[in-house]
């Protein structure tokens, strides 16, 4: 299991695979990049190898650059969010989460991140899940490129975890494109 696992390969050195428990170290450094660059998360765990292994996590990956993990996401599985699980049209059973998403600064403008998000929903889309995800709604470029890659927007609402200030942020929740490309419902 500590192996790194085959994926997609491209000629730029660029590479998408299922994360391995080998990879957690090299995540974290990118991780660290995005926290000092981003602020994001925007609390830094006290375990942060174990942050990016959620309870539920059913499957991760790792984007790779020449050799160097620059990004990174996993699905959750057993969300419970009756709002979106009736605009998916799905049973709660069957949504899944995106989660710990990110590319680290150096590497970005590759269409990692999109990269990430095809393997995730390729992966959801055979275990017959619905993904969905959620953004801080604060303008920045992260819900148009969900928009311009078919997630739709199916909800705006307060975060349920607070700032270092103490603050509820607004977020805006997204279903995936269903995997024959059409948008959910």
């Amino acid at each position: 299991m500590g192996e790194r696992s085959e994926g997609v390969r491209h000629d730029d050195g660029v590479a998408v695979r299922q994360r391995v428990v080998n990879d957690l170290p090299d995540c974290v450094r990118a991780l660290k990049a995005v926290h000092a660059a981003d602020g994001y998360p925007m609390w830094w765990p006290a375990d942060p190898a174990g942050w990016l292994s959620p309870v539920r996590c059913t499957s991760a990956w790792v984007a790779e650059l020449g050799g160097a993990i620059v990004g990174h996401v996993c699905v959750v599985g057993g969300v419970e969010d009756p709002v979106v699980a009736s605009s998916a049209g799905v049973s709660s059973d069957r949504l899944a989460a995106v989660s710990r998403l990110f590319v680290a600064p150096a590497a970005r403008g590759r269409r990692l991140g999109a990269s990430l998000l095809a393997a995730s929903s390729l992966y959801a889309s055979a275990q017959g899940l619905q993904l969905m995800l959620d953004v801080v709604d604060d303008g920045g470029p992260a819900a148009a490129v969900y928009e311009r890659l078919g997630w739709r927007l199916v909800d705006r609402r307060f975060a349920g975890w607070t700032t270092p200030r103490g603050d509820r942020l607004p977020v805006r929740i997204y279903l995936a494109p269903r995997g024959d490309g059409s948008s959910p419902l």
